[in-house]
This record gives C-alpha cells, sequence and structure tokens, in this order.
C-alpha cells in the first residue's frame, strides 16, 4: 500500500451511528454508480447488513448483492477476499486491516467504535497498521 490509498476513519459512539454511517456510504455509492464492496467477518454479519440494506432507507432500499464470484453490480456484500465487483473502494467491518496486496483498492474506510473499548482498541490495531503501510488516513 501506499499514499495513493486514502484510509477514512469513521467515528461512531453508538450502534445506530454505525448503521447510519453503513447506509450513507452505500447511499452515496449507489448514486454515484460507483461500485463498493462491503467486507464482513462471518455470515452472521453478512445477513445483518444485508437486511439492513433491503430495509434502509425507511421509504426505500439499497439494491445489493451477497456474491463472491465476478459481477457487475456497484454494491457487493462478501465475507471472502475476493473482489467481486472490481470495486476501487471498500467498506472492511472486520477487525484486520485490508490486505491490499493485489486487490488494488484507492480507498479504504473503516469504523472507529467509539462505544466499544475493545472494537476501539481494533480500529487503532487497524490504524497503526495502515499508517506503517505508508497510507494517506483521514478520521472523521
Amino acid at each position: 500500500m501506499s499514499r495513493d490509498v486514502r484510509v477514512t476513519f469513521f467515528q461512531v459512539k453508538s450502534d445506530g451511528e454505525k448503521r447510519e454511517r453503513i447506509i450513507r456510504l452505500v447511499e452515496e455509492y449507489f448514486e454515484k454508480k460507483e461500485p463498493l464492496l462491503i467486507h464482513l467477518p462471518h455470515q452472521k454479519a453478512l445477513e445483518y447488513v444485508d437486511l439492513l440494506l433491503w430495509r434502509s432507507p425507511s421509504d426505500s432500499f439499497l439494491p445489493h448483492l451477497i456474491k463472491d464470484e465476478p459481477c457487475k453490480d456497484f454494491i457487493v456484500l462478501t465475507t471472502s477476499e475476493k473482489n467481486p465487483n472490481g470495486a476501487r473502494s471498500i467498506l472492511n467491518l472486520c477487525q484486520a486491516p485490508v490486505d491490499n496486496q493485489n486487490l488494488s483498492f484507492i480507498k479504504i474506510y473503516e469504523l472507529d467504535d467509539l462505544a466499544s473499548t475493545h472494537k476501539n482498541h481494533s480500529a487503532r490495531e487497524r490504524y497503526k497498521a495502515y499508517k506503517s503501510a505508508g497510507c494517506a488516513i483521514i478520521t472523521i
């Protein structure tokens, strides 16, 4: 990784803020018609975010797919280490930093959960990993 990769840490203080941040980011990418990959740690998290996007916003839903194989969809959820929609942007909802060796992401989004000491510690570890890899880091 390098300075060409921008990592944005969104500070969130509650589950509600986390859900809002995920929905806002997905809406932004969907409206721009740009691919976004959402990387999740396990099946239960994948099902949770899948349901969240089908129910939000309340008057509609956010079209997306769960995929591990190549596709052309804008919003894709996965638990695999693949980049099925060839996205250049990823929302990482896993404990480990994104391994960007062969995936060529230029924008990485992370949640810094200030409500949980464990999750906040995990975010700090990811921050250090990205910093040592030479990424440009923004905290919002």
